[in-house]
């Protein structure tokens, strides 16, 4: 019977058993269907699992295909990203012998990555204090630009599928701030503003009025982002902030497709003022619009023993 390796990440986290898991299975010269896939993503019943393969397209290092354990396939930038290649430098499967950049004991390489059809890069930074210890590593990429889309006009069936009341919708210095689908690449969530860290942290997410709202909505979207604005320290800017997708089976501890356009949503809704350099700061906050530039996505990543 054939078989494939595969190891379980642990994505913005350095210690094990936290953060956000992802399943990464080496696919290499596995002719593997998509039944297949999805069936061993179902069971390992994580966010998500992540399969790598030989490159079909010039230039790639590496194919990646991404799945929930419902079975829906995804490419947006986030955990499943970051920690595949984070596994890949982790496990010496890259070629390290041309850094970008060196500054003392940290390099910078950029690879390619072959998802959904289009090419795109990958930024691995390597971190070596002694020659002899074992190399620190952390991984960038860039999201696509954000873009909106449908805006929910009923606060009460949003707060239906959440286990709120109407009344827990939008910001109390914005309440009629409304709910929005938005995206990044072929990315589409649900965000929605609650009025506070108690009303978030009650939530309980009805899946089946999910499914519903979202498909009456966008049935390109995969899941709801629900956040607040909460009191930071020295003057950084705060947001809590949860995740429910239709095609997971739990809560998705972290999702960087559904945060990575947060800021273009309150700038656009008005909740966002930028200074005349196009930046939002305060205090110690500096935060770079997603409306004008887009993020970069960054993780530290273990493999549980």
């Amino acid at each position: 019977m054939p078989s494939a390796p595969f190891s379980i990440v642990d994505v913005f986290s350095t210690t094990p058993y936290k953060g956000n898991p992802l399943a990464v299975v080496d696919a290499r010269g596995q002719d593997l269907t998509d039944t297949q896939m999805k069936l061993i993503t179902r069971q390992f019943n994580l966010s998500e699992t992540t399969f790598f393969f030989s490159p079909t397209l010039p230039g790639a290092d590496f194919k990646l295909r991404s799945f929930l354990p419902y079975g829906w396939e995804v490419y947006g930038a986030g955990h499943n990203i970051l920690g595949v290649w984070w596994q890949l430098a982790h496990a010496n499967l890259l070629d390290f012998s041309k850094p970008d950049t060196r500054a003392g004991s940290t390099e910078e390489f950029t690879f390619h990555q072959e998802l959904g059809g289009e090419v795109v890069p990958v930024k691995v930074i390597r971190q070596r204090t002694d020659p002899n210890d074992t190399p620190q590593f952390a991984i960038a990429i860039r999201q696509a630009s954000p873009k909106s889309h449908a805006v929910h006009t009923d606060p009460s069936a949003v707060a239906a599928v959440l286990g709120l009341t109407a009344s827990d919708i939008g910001f109390p210095s914005a309440p009629t701030l409304l709910p929005q689908i938005m995206s990044t690449s072929t990315t589409h969530h649900l965000l929605v503003p609650v009025s506070s860290v108690d009303a978030l942290n009650h939530a309980v997410v009805s899946r089946n009025k999910l499914v519903e709202q979202l498909d009456l909505l966008d049935s390109r979207a995969h899941g709801i982002f629900w956040f607040t604005p909460a009191a930071g320290s020295g003057g950084v800017a705060t947001f809590h902030a949860r995740f429910f997708s239709r095609g997971m089976t739990a809560e998705d501890p972290a999702t960087g497709s559904a945060a990575g356009p947060l800021s273009a949503y309150l700038y656009r809704n008005g909740a966002l003022k930028l200074n005349e350099e196009g930046k939002y700061s305060k205090g110690k906050f500096l935060l770079l619009p997603l409306i004008k530039s887009q993020i970069n996505e960054s993780c530290n990543g273990v493999v549980p023993s």
